[in-house]
């Protein structure tokens, strides 16, 4: 399947390439569909030392954490209700906005910029796989486990995909700076600007009780 992707996009590409100035052209080979679905199927992650070792520190679970408080409760209680419509067991929604919201404060994010990406990458399936077989409600990749993790993380839990994807997108926002390049870097399509629009739409339909729905400072 992948190689007939890879095919379509070839053959469809070939004029503008044909046209194309050669700036133009590197352009395209940078930011090509094609290459951003090598690269999730692959895993091409180019980390440095130094960022391979701070993503596996990023990447160790909470082991206690601390209790609740009242603005904690309200929004999990909220952002359950929202999803429920996509999330038939309140005890699984529950769960879902419980470690969004707590590994969102632990790695600085906006939690319902997470909501929105778990939205347009799993439709809130935490059983979901991809063609190119990310896992999960944040579809992660299975390699950043054998990278990054432990071989033995089962990506299809709650709590261990959502603590990969917030620690990965955590370490696009420390690398490109922006948010919209983190996200594209995050989906394989560094360069584009569709994939981060698409995560900002959903974005805005979890806005709970919280007044700081925007994405925090980087």
């Amino acid at each position: 399947m992948l190689a007939g992707i890879l095919i379509a996009g070839f053959a469809i590409s070939l004029p503008l390439w044909i046209s194309s100035t050669p700036e133009e052209k590197q352009h395209m080979v940078q930011t090509s569909p094609a290459k951003a679905i090598v690269e999730r199927s692959t895993g091409s992650l180019d980390i440095k030392p130094e960022e391979k070792s701070e993503l596996r520190e990023m990447l160790k679970p909470v082991e206690s954490p601390k209790p609740p408080d009242f603005e904690h409760e309200i929004w999990v209680q909220d952002i359950t209700g929202l999803i429920s419509k996509w999330v038939s067991d309140p005890d699984e929604a529950e769960a879902i906005a419980r470690w969004v919201h707590l590994y969102s404060v632990r790695f600085e994010l906006s939690p319902e910029l997470i909501l929105g990406l778990i939205s347009v990458e799993s439709n809130f399936d935490h059983f979901a796989v991809s063609n190119v077989g990310a896992r999960g409600l944040m579809q992660v990749m299975p390699f950043w486990k054998k990278e990054l993790g432990s071989p033995s993380d089962n990506l299809f839990e709650i709590e261990t995909n959502i603590r990969y994807g917030c620690a990965i997108l955590r370490h696009y926002i420390k690398r490109y700076k922006r948010i919209d390049r983190a996200l594209a870097a995050y989906n394989g399509s560094l360069g584009r600007s569709k994939y981060p629009n698409k995560v900002y739409t959903q974005m805005r339909r979890f806005k709970a009780t919280r007044e700081d729905s925007q994405t925090k400072n980087i």
